[in-house]
Formats: C-alpha cells, structure tokens, sequence
C-alpha cells in the first residue's frame, strides 16, 4: 500500500508517518508540503490513498482531493487531516472516507486506516499493469522483468534499455517507454533518461548546484537531474 501524506508541518508529516507505520509497517508513504508538490508527486507516482491538511502555503487541501477525483480513470481514498473544522462540510463533495482533528490520536488514524482500506481504490486501472516488458531490438524481441531495468537513455531516435547484465537498443523512443512505464516505479529524471526509482541509492551535488543520482550495480555512472525534478524527488526519498 502506497500512500501520500500532505502537510506543510514536518512534525505533523512525522508524527502521522510514525502513527500510521504503527498500523501496518509494510506502508510505503511519500510526503508533500504544497498543493504544487502534492500534485507533483500524483503525476508521477500510482497512490493507493491520501492524507491531506486543509490550509497549504500555496492552496487549500480540497485542490488536491478535487485533481484526485477528476482524474481520468478515477480516484483514490482520501482522508482530511487537520486542525480546521470548518471544511468538514466540504469534505463530503469529494467524498472523503474520514476527517481526522489534529492533535492527532493513534485511534483517530486506526479508524481512518480502517475506512481507506475497506474502499477498493477507484485506481486500480492507474496501477502498473504488467511486471514485464516486451523490448523490440533489431534482432529479436526481449521480455525483461521491470525489476530489472536500472535505466533507459535516449539514443537518438531510438533507446537503450540498461540492466544489470546487459543493455538492449531498441527502436522505441524515450517517449513512448515513459508511456509504457507510468506508474510502474520509473521516473524521466531528465530528457535522456528514464530510471528505475527502487534502485536509486544516492544523490550527490552536481554541477551548478544541482544534482545526480546514482543506482545500485552502477556505482560509477552520475545521472543528472533536471532540475524541475529535483523538488518532487526530494518529497519522494526525503533528502
């Protein structure tokens, strides 16, 4: 279970993070500040539910429900944790599961838990939906296991798909193996490259006081990142 906690208060994202890894601590939880950041991180990653805060620097929480519920091929659970009781009305317009008062109370987030996971999320459909893919090179078509693939450059027209044991051009471009990798862990951290976020394991300083990241089995290769990704991968790992 992937779930996304927004708050612009880092005490109030660690205490629900530490609540709610009391529940069950196999929860993956990624955090966001801002309604920008939020929906950053929504464009990105496939959430199996939300805890929003109402009042954000640059927004209300009820922004971010709304772009939940209006996606395309459906919503997500999400539950309202604030310090404002004036929005409880509100929450029903987006059919929130439960709206929980800060301070908050480890029974307070064990009923919300509750209500999130007996709700089947409408997005299952945004879920990866394979955990293979087929990559056609010149010679021969490669079926790869995602887990697999470290990272995808751009080569000219065509791509090159990087696993740990060997690499496979294909005539694919960067463009269409994004499409088919959305929501699949994988993120275009830059225009040349696509990598896999479970075998990220460091980022360092780059040039010009941005940053590159490096993957695991490839300790020698800097993959910069652009730096309109540099905020959201920072909610994601936390850095």
């Amino acid at each position: 279970m992937k779930l996304l906690i927004v708050d612009d208060e880092r005490i109030a994202r660690s205490e629900l993070k530490f609540l709610i890894k009391e529940l069950n601590q196999s929860v993956q939880i990624l955090a966001a500040d801002s309604v920008e950041s939020a929906l950053g991180i929504l464009r990105e990653i496939a959430m199996d539910g939300a805890f929003i805060d109402m009042q954000l620097p640059d927004g209300i929480g009820m922004e971010i429900a709304q772009a939940v519920m209006s996606r395309p091929n459906g919503a997500f659970p999400i539950v309202f944790a604030t310090a404002f009781e004036r929005y409880a009305l509100d929450a029903f317009s987006v059919e929130a599961v439960d709206y929980v008062m800060k301070p908050f109370r480890s029974e307070d987030i064990a009923r919300a838990m509750q209500r999130m996971c007996r709700i089947k999320p409408k997005n299952e459909i945004l879920s990866c939906p394979t955990d293979k893919i087929s990559v056609n090179t010149h010679e021969k078509v490669v079926v790869l296991n995602l887990q697999e693939i470290a990272y995808i450059t751009a080569l000219e027209r065509h791509s090159v798909v990087h696993t740990l044991k060997a690499e496979y051009t294909t005539h694919l471009s960067l463009d269409r193996l994004e499409e088919r990798l959305m929501n699949c862990g994988f993120m275009r951290v830059q225009r040349s490259y696509i990598v896999n976020l479970n075998m990220v394991n460091e980022f360092i300083p780059w040039f010009n006081n941005g940053y590159g990241l490096k993957l695991m089995g490839f300790n020698q290769k800097v993959i910069p990142i652009s730096r309109n990704k540099v905020g959201l991968l920072k909610e994601i790992f936390e850095f």
